[in-house]
């Protein structure tokens, strides 16, 4: 019953939802749309720094902070995607304990789509996801960087123009994550998944010369997570509902006829629950450099 205990109390500790950022909503809406109209160029690369920094109910204080590359390739009205990505993840408690420290990757994303134009002012692009886990599932021992499990969904991206400098982008999708092995604390086999990701997004992007401008607001839930052999109050662990608000600065310019892309983004983001495991809050900062030629 004491050896129960301790696993129970350790798995509690352990089991924070894992962030991902190649399946991350906001970074794979922004850095696929161009600052105004399309784009005639076929190759596009992004590279980008990030730091997010959660705080959660519990007291527990995680850091993240690393780096992000895309390779995108157009053919016609199709797309073609590449995201891979590393972080070093800290973890404290209240009292400035570390309790995790240690560098990891992410899964590595692959997107093909397609743009459809709707008369002379909607854009929609309907885009197919499979996700690549790169290292084992660490969810049921320590914090981790990416989720892990391979992944498969679709996604739906929107933008309609207001007038020739704004438009309102909206977007939506779905994505399902397999079951994989995974060993807890004490080195218990479990069959894990985190289940489902939903994301709904909703923005409004302005232009003006060289210089861009957009906010928008995101919904996420997982949900659907489970192990084998079952765990107590386990999707109350790994299930949430999360909004995030974030705001966007975009600069084009040329070097040598070869169109560039300056971002930087800030967000702030909560979970409304469960609270008792969710985060306080979630505030994320990162800036990108996009080359198209």
């Amino acid at each position: 019953m004491h050896k129960w205990l301790l696993l129970c109390s350790a798995l509690a500790h352990a089991m924070a939802p894992a962030i991902s950022i190649v399946y991350n909503f906001r970074i794979g809406q922004v850095t696929k749309q161009p600052i105004s109209g399309a784009s005639r160029k076929k190759h596009s690369v992004v590279a980008l720094i990030f730091n997010q920094y959660q705080k959660k109910y519990s007291g527990l204080h995680q850091n993240f902070a690393g780096g992000f590359a895309s390779f995108i390739y157009t053919f016609g009205p199709y797309y073609f995607r590449t995201d891979v990505a590393a972080s070093h993840i800290h973890e404290t408690t209240a009292l400035h304990e570390t309790t995790f420290s240690g560098t990891e990757t992410d899964d590595i994303l692959f997107t093909l789509g397609r743009n459809f134009k709707i008369k002379d002012k909607a854009i929609l692009t309907v885009s197919g996801l499979f996700g690549v886990p790169t290292h084992k599932i660490h969810a049921l021992q320590h914090v981790t960087f990416g989720y892990g499990q391979v992944g498969t969904g679709i996604q739906l991206d929107g933008s309609y123009a207001l007038n020739q400098k704004s438009s309102f982008l909206y977007g939506a999708r779905s994505i399902y994550f397999f079951n994989r092995r995974a060993k807890d604390t004490v080195c218990q086999n479990y069959t894990f998944t985190i289940g489902n990701v939903g994301d709904i997004l909703a923005a409004y992007k302005h232009n003006r010369t060289k210089h861009g401008l957009e906010t928008g607001y995101t919904l996420r839930s997982e949900f659907g997570a489970h192990a084998c052999p079952t765990i107590a109050d386990f999707s109350k662990k790994t299930n949430y509902l999360r909004s995030s608000f974030y705001f966007i600065y975009k600069y084009k310019f040329f070097i040598n006829n070869i169109e560039n892309r300056f971002l930087v983004n800030i967000s702030y983001g909560l979970d409304h629950k469960p609270k008792i495991y969710g985060n306080k809050y979630i505030i994320t900062l990162w800036g990108s450099w996009n080359i198209s030629f």
